[in-house]
């Protein structure tokens, strides 16, 4: 997943000359930016605190104070490149104050308010990476509301850079939909005015087709992201391609080369010191030993990885860590340690999606570690914990499907996405031998109804889609599926934001005349753990 586009502050130039007064700050703060593009971290901290000191005097005028807020603004994203994430969002917060007071005295003479715009959305990537999102989702609207400033420089830069930012935020709280719209979106505007930013959509967009299970787009939008990145020029592009890449890799179980690509990124990362991404390379340098059977090597590494990482800052590396730990002490039969790390992975994840996804991972280690029990009582108490984990989430992998548009993504998601889940909910209510739970299953997995297209609502034209060549003929295969539209007896819910339609709830189903609804108790409860409406409260009879 990419940063919202990194194009710094300084590279908006005033719509007047500097004065000598100030010229050679100005002058100083931009080959900082340079500093800082190259990835000279440390060089280039130190240029812009030379700037930043510039600024403090008593008589400092409106010049100045543009001047300190680029400088501040591009000495935030250092400290965000170092992962000394509390330090950026202080230094970005005292920028965006001097950015406001030199509005106040001199107006936009030199292209202030875009400067403000760059700095708002560089805070929300702060605040993505402290897992603040709900106030990283609000400043990002904010910066929005401000493009509609008369005669604002870079507009469509900064349109870009907004909806590259929420799709960033989006796919971390699991909104897959709304976050593949908002990719496509920002891939629109990077074509149109610098096809060299396609880089960074097209990198969301293969992140979103690995998350919803469509592995030949994910491999092709990332061979566009790492061409695209590779003529940037950017040093945090170029290691976040190589990166995506070996991901890429390791996903199609191509290890030795997943492997020399997580190395690669590492060294980049370390080489110009992109804390957050050297963790998240070594994260999947671990996951490649552990798929290569190296499992020791693995927890290994990712327990120095666990203890080098900051405890208040790094929330979404150390959710990846300890979900990886808990598959490699699992693969080792250390099932108590693995649960640990899964407890402490489930205890930093904020979105539905990825409690589900730890719980699901707990679950087949509760399965594993029941047939490894040594006393029937054990191997019971292990088998229900299982089925307790696994159910819930099963039902919320399914309803997290109605969140995507009629079409080949959505019907991927039940197919491949909830697969896994329904496969373990059905295996363990065999293997308990409860027959009343696996006639539920059987009548959950069977309510299904086929809607028409002309029974549907239509909310907004598509967008244009953007994608890879090779894919095309999906798409238009995807677009004559939506003559005829499965869905799990879903009703169909206009709203905004999506690209044509959304579901409903679905109603509960009773399989029985007289009985309460199929699995009604363990959908309230799985209601109450992910906050996901999963079911509505209408009720229809099985059929």
């Amino acid at each position: 997943m990419t940063s919202p586009e990194e194009r710094p502050p300084s590279a908006v130039l005033g719509r007047i000359p500097a004065t000598p007064r100030w010229k050679p700050g100005r002058d100083r703060n931009n080959e900082a930016a340079m500093m800082l593009h190259e990835g000279r971290v440390d060089e280039a901290a130190v240029a812009l605190r030379e700037v930043v000191a510039l600024t403090r005097v008593a008589d400092v005028d409106g010049e100045g104070l543009d001047m300190r807020a680029r400088a501040l603004l591009n000495l935030a994203a250092a400290h965000e490149f170092r992962g000394d994430l509390a330090e950026a969002l202080r230094t970005a917060d005292e920028g965006l104050a001097a950015a406001s007071d030199a509005l106040g005295l001199i107006g936009d003479e030199r292209a202030t308010r875009t400067v403000l715009i760059n700095g708002m959305l560089s805070r929300a990537q702060t605040l993505t990476q402290l897992d603040r999102l709900d106030d990283a989702l609000s400043g990002i609207a904010e910066a929005e509301a401000q493009l509609d400033a008369d005669d604002l420089d870079q507009r469509d830069l900064l349109a870009f850079s907004v909806h590259n930012a929420r799709t960033v935020v989006l796919i971390t709280t699991g909104r897959l939909q709304e976050a593949q719209d908002e990719a496509q979106r920002a891939l629109s505007v990077a074509l149109r005015v610098g096809p060299e930013l396609s880089g960074h959509a097209y990198a969301n967009l293969g992140v979103i087709a690995q998350r919803t299970g469509d592995d030949t787009a994910a491999r092709e939008y990332l061979q566009l992201a790492h061409q695209a990145q590779e003529l940037s020029g950017d040093a945090t592009s170029r290691q976040h391609a190589v990166e995506n890449l070996a991901r890429v890799a390791m996903q199609e179980g191509r290890l030795r080369e997943a492997e020399e690509g997580f190395r690669q990124a590492a060294e980049l990362a370390g080489r110009v010191g992109l804390t957050t991404r050297l963790a998240a390379s070594r994260t999947g340098l671990a996951a490649v030993l552990l798929q290569s059977g190296r499992t020791g090597a693995a927890a290994k590494a990712l327990r120095v990885l666990l203890d080098e990482l900051d405890r208040d800052a790094a929330v979404h590396e150390r959710l990846e860590a300890y979900s990886f730990l808990g598959d490699a002490e699992s693969a080792r039969n250390r099932y108590p340690a693995a649960d640990d790390a899964y407890r402490a992975a489930r205890e930093l994840a904020r979105s539905p999606h990825d409690r589900g996804r730890i719980d699901l991972r707990r679950a087949e280690m509760h399965a594993e570690w029941a047939a490894m029990s040594i006393t029937p009582r054990s191997r019971l108490a292990r088998l229900e914990k299982a089925r307790d984990l696994a159910i819930p989430v099963l039902l919320l992998t399914e309803a997290l499907r109605d969140g995507f548009a009629p079409g080949g993504t959505r019907e991927r998601w039940s197919l491949q996405v909830a697969a896994p889940a329904r496969e373990l909910a059905f295996r363990l209510a065999r293997t308990l031998g409860d027959s009343a739970l696996l006639f539920e299953l059987v009548e959950n997995a069977a309510a299904s109804v086929t809607l028409q297209a002309d029974a549907a609502v239509e909310v907004t034209a598509p967008l244009p889609f953007e994608r890879p060549r090779a894919s095309a003929v999906e798409w238009e295969r995807d677009e004559r599926e939506r003559d005829e539209l499965p869905a799990a007896a879903a009703g169909l819910l206009g709203g905004e934001g999506t690209a044509s339609f959304r579901f409903a709830p679905p109603p509960r189903v009773v399989a029985v005349p007289g009985a309460a609804p199929v699995l009604d108790a363990w959908i309230r409860k799985a209601e109450a753990e992910y906050g996901v409406p999963l079911r509505s409260e209408a009720v229809v009879p099985a059929w």
